[in-house]
């Protein structure tokens, strides 16, 4: 995946500017069980060379080698090859072997995306959108990010259904939101399931209709999604939708929370503080309450404050101490070590 974005009901989420080369080599295939690709590439063909730079780009039968990477995707560029075009590109936009430049970067997508290269269409959209290599236009962003979408481009057309919902760089428009979201939702991109349940839930554009919103946020929830697990676990603590369920609701809350939702993290807390949905445990209480208040922006800080030192009253200072440990190691280990 590139460029991915986890846009929320609510709010334009910050965007993370991660960007991973395309796997052009074919699935299985490697430098030691394909000796002709180098043959293939020495002799000119555009495509070989390409497969070649991606090779030693990622190590796949060699040593990682981002200088001979981008000897052979420069290669290719001068034959106007689109997936050469799109991985020097990425090379830029990810300094791997080069000083990042978004700008440099920026160019050779565009090259890419006017021969109709998907992902390079999108990268461009989501470089207007956030303004990274270029003056933030959401008019370009919407043009690009429409132009990967008619494509195909799950996460366009997630993008997409986002700037239609609220206006940025094109009329405010439900209805195409709701198209686009579902398109993106039905090629089991979580992002796109979150923001389609959301639609419902929130009666945007469309009916309020609970069920509907939590079978979204379920498939999305499955996937990993942190902000589809704790709006389902909140469905399930209202009843909404779902039939009412505090273990489910925790489960959820909990798997939310150890992707650093700080808003999970707050009610995992304070389910277990009074012990609803799952074993009463007040060092829990206090860790998670505690991650909340580290995590949360400063106007949200004050109440898992409050909530973590209303549980501070029953503990010892030692156990006061365990869970702050707990917190730490929990952060230090990126949620791997919680308990």
């Amino acid at each position: 995946m590139i460029f991915q974005a986890d846009i929320t009901v609510t709010t334009r989420a910050p965007r993370l500017a991660l960007l991973l080369l395309m796997a052009l080599l074919p699935v299985g295939a490697s430098m030691a069980q394909d000796s002709a690709l180098v043959a293939r590439a020495q002799a000119g063909e555009a495509e070989a060379q390409t497969e070649l730079g991606y090779v030693y780009a990622v190590g796949e039968g060699v040593e990682q080698d981002f200088a001979e990477a981008i000897r052979w995707f420069q290669t290719a560029t001068r034959q106007g090859y689109a997936d050469a075009q799109y991985n020097y590109g990425n090379m830029f936009a990810n300094g791997f072997g080069v000083e990042q430049d978004f700008a440099e970067a920026l160019n050779w997508f565009r090259l890419a995306a006017s021969q109709n290269h998907m992902r390079a269409q999108y990268n461009l959209g989501f470089m207007y959108d956030n303004g990274q290599g270029v003056s933030q236009d959401y008019t370009e962003a919407a043009r690009w990010y429409h132009a990967a979408a008619e494509l195909g481009h799950a996460a366009a057309q997630n993008n997409l259904g986002v700037i239609y919902k609220y206006g940025y760089g094109v009329e405010q428009d439900y209805a195409e939101s709701l198209k686009w979201l579902q398109l993106s939702a039905e090629q089991e991109y979580p992002t796109g399931q979150f923001n389609l349940g959301a639609m419902y839930s929130n009666a945007t554009g469309v009916e309020q209709n609970f069920e509907e919103a939590a079978k979204w946020y379920q498939r999305a929830a499955e996937r990993g999604n942190m902000s589809a697990q704790f709006a389902l676990g909140d469905m399930y603590i209202a009843g909404s939708g779902v039939e009412r369920d505090y273990a489910t609701a925790g489960r959820l809350y909990l798997a939310a929370a150890r992707q650093g939702h700080p808003e999970a993290q707050y009610n995992i807390g304070e389910m277990y503080a009074a012990g609803y949905g799952v074993e009463q445990n007040d060092i829990k209480a206090y860790m998670w309450s505690e991650l909340s208040t580290r995590l949360s922006p400063v106007a949200r800080q004050g109440r898992s404050e409050r909530n973590r030192d209303a549980v501070g009253e029953r503990l010892s200072k030692d156990q006061i101490d365990i869970a702050r440990a707990r917190a730490d190691r929990c952060l230090e280990t990126r949620y791997a070590d919680c308990d």
